[in-house]
């Protein structure tokens, strides 16, 4: 009896021995898979902040965006590494019509600028930004801003944007682009904005060398040296 009874222990206490081991093992193979997980996930790619101040007719802004800027992160493979914004205002600035009584918005180059200048802002909030980027790059090829040829070139549904357009009103769309670019009293267009920080007196030397102070910025503010920074 008391030999059956010990021999009966002894399993009992081999079992838990047993299911406690693989118990451990397992823990220590999901903390070990768990942590392999870990370091092999994808780094996060740091980006620069950066916002183009601009007009739709404005031919410095044309030759900037798509001779400096679109050149600049397609040729350097910048593009994942930028918090890229557009502001199609540019030197427009509003006033309230009082035989109206309602806000107007004047523009530089004329009442057609402030009407393109909505559709730009009517495309960047309908299409994701990398597209709504190559179409606006395709519409300042020519002074016709023509939305429609270049979305069938790029085949890109453009409806939603086009609807914006014609179901608001121009200095509407135009407010909240105007507000944030009217804040830093440009004098010049296009105006470049590096990591939230605008220097009015470096804008001409960003504009003709901005790759150089893409550069600089990039790794005074990350601590990286870009491959196609030399």
């Amino acid at each position: 009896m008391d030999e059956t009874f010990w021999a009966l222990c002894a399993a009992l206490s081999l079992a838990t021995i047993s299911i406690t081991g693989v118990s451990g093992q397992t823990q220590l193979a999901d903390e070990t898979t768990l942590e392999t997980a870990t370091s092999t996930a994808t780094p996060t790619i740091p980006r620069l902040p950066l916002a183009i101040h601009y007009e739709a007719l404005c031919p410095d802004s044309m030759y900037f965006i798509r001779r400096r800027l679109y050149d600049a992160l397609l040729d350097n493979d910048w593009w994942s590494r930028t918090e890229l914004k557009l502001y199609p205002f540019g030197k427009a600035a509003f006033y309230n019509n009082t035989e109206m009584g309602e806000l107007q918005v004047f523009c530089q180059h004329g009442d057609e600028e402030c009407e393109l200048n909505a559709l730009h802002v009517c495309v960047l909030e309908h299409l994701e930004l990398r597209q709504a980027f190559d179409l606006i790059y395709c519409m300042l090829r020519t002074f016709g801003n023509s939305i429609d040829g270049c979305a069938n070139h790029l085949r890109l549904n453009v409806t939603a944007a086009k609807q914006c357009k014609h179901s608001r009103k121009t200095p509407d769309i135009l407010l909240p682009y105007g507000k944030e670019t009217l804040a830093l009293e440009l004098s010049f267009v296009p105006s470049i904005v590096i990591d939230n920080h605008f220097a009015a007196y470096e804008q001409s030397s960003i504009r003709y060398n901005f790759e150089a102070h893409f550069c600089r910025q990039y790794e005074r503010k990350f601590q990286i040296k870009l491959p196609s920074c030399g």
